[in-house]
């Protein structure tokens, strides 16, 4: 089985680095173009499910891929960012203001990290490693997971049996495709972070890891 992981395209959030988690926010007009750029990767490639996060900036890449591949868009809840609490709807200069005990270990132990009202990473990988299971438990030859950016990271390290503490090892920017393969029980990293079809869209500097 080929799982190909994409990071939801660019909303106003992202760029503006303003924390999301649970937040709903829409695509921007960077953000639409970029899907529709994963939905012209994905179309001469072969797939059998489209599995997005039901808020609205995951489900509206993962529709760019269901148009032109003509698989119907499949939402779970385990796909859902990450619950940011009291972070979320602030920038990330306010919080590291404001927070900055709890931003400082956000950036350097992240595993440790309890935001009030908030998920903590062991939460979260928890239910992505519950999402995983009911994903690979089918019979599919190749699924595309649509999603965000902390889910990314904690779906390639339970995948790959790493840590949370690797957490910061590895970056997923707006409309990156990842590919994971399993065989025999075992997943692979073919090729992570891949934006190349979307490089027009990239900011000069290119994507912080928000």
């Amino acid at each position: 089985m080929n799982i190909y992981v994409v990071r939801h395209g660019e909303t106003l959030w992202n760029k503006e680095e303003v924390f999301r988690g649970r937040k709903d926010v829409p695509l921007n007009g960077t953000g639409e173009k970029q899907a529709e750029k994963v939905g012209i990767y994905f179309s001469h490639i072969p797939i059998d499910r489209i599995v997005s996060s039901p808020l609205a900036r995951a489900r509206q890449t993962a529709e760019a891929i269901s148009i032109t591949t003509s698989v119907a868009v499949e939402t779970m809840e385990e796909l859902t960012d990450m619950n940011f609490g009291i972070w979320e709807g602030l920038p990330l200069r306010e919080v590291e203001k404001r927070y900055c005990v709890d931003f400082g270990l956000w950036k350097t132990s992240p595993e440790k990290l309890r935001i009030e009202t908030g998920e903590t990473l062991a939460v979260v990988r928890d239910r992505v490693s519950a999402g995983l299971a009911k994903i690979t438990c089918g019979q599919e030859a190749a699924v595309v997971v649509v999603t965000h950016r902390v889910i990314c990271k904690i779906l390639v390290l339970q995948a790959l049996n790493m840590g949370n503490e690797h957490f910061w090892d590895m970056k997923y920017d707006p409309a990156s495709i990842t590919l994971l393969e399993r065989k025999d029980n075992q997943f692979v990293l073919v090729f992570s972070n891949d934006t190349c079809h979307q490089r027009d869209d990239l900011p000069p500097a290119g994507y912080r890891d928000f």
